[in-house]
């Protein structure tokens, strides 16, 4: 979070700098990818992919909407607002995977979310 609102600060555009960084990570990955596995495996069709796919466009768009946040307001307030991503988490989890909410995770979560409050 530190280095992703400084970098966007330093850049002075959170467009730019969204871009670049996926830019970086996509060159990237795919060479690490075939160092650990191969290159055809790389390529081959997979049942999930287009799911996979539209999840990656999600969580883009969700970055890039975290670094123009960064670009504008307090870098600690949108630091703590981002982790309330793990309560997002555990309610997906809970109703598309089968995940338990067990009295810890809704008490973590109770603590993010009144700490969301207490903020304003």
């Amino acid at each position: 979070s530190v280095v992703d609102g400084i970098g966007v600060r330093l850049s002075g555009s959170a467009l730019s700098y969204t871009l670049w960084m996926s830019a970086c990570w996509g060159a990237l990955m795919p060479a690490l990818y075939i160092a650990l596995r191969d290159a055809k495996s790389l390529l081959r069709w997979r049942p999930g992919l287009p799911v996979a796919a539209a999840g990656g466009l999600v969580s883009l768009l969700a970055y890039g909407i975290i670094i123009e946040a960064m670009a504008s307001a307090p870098m600690g307030a949108v630091s703590a607002l981002r982790e309330t991503s793990v309560l997002f988490a555990a309610v997906l989890g809970y109703l598309f995977l089968g995940e338990t909410l067990t009295s810890g995770k809704m008490l973590a979560c109770a603590v993010i979310a009144a700490g969301t409050f207490m903020m304003n």
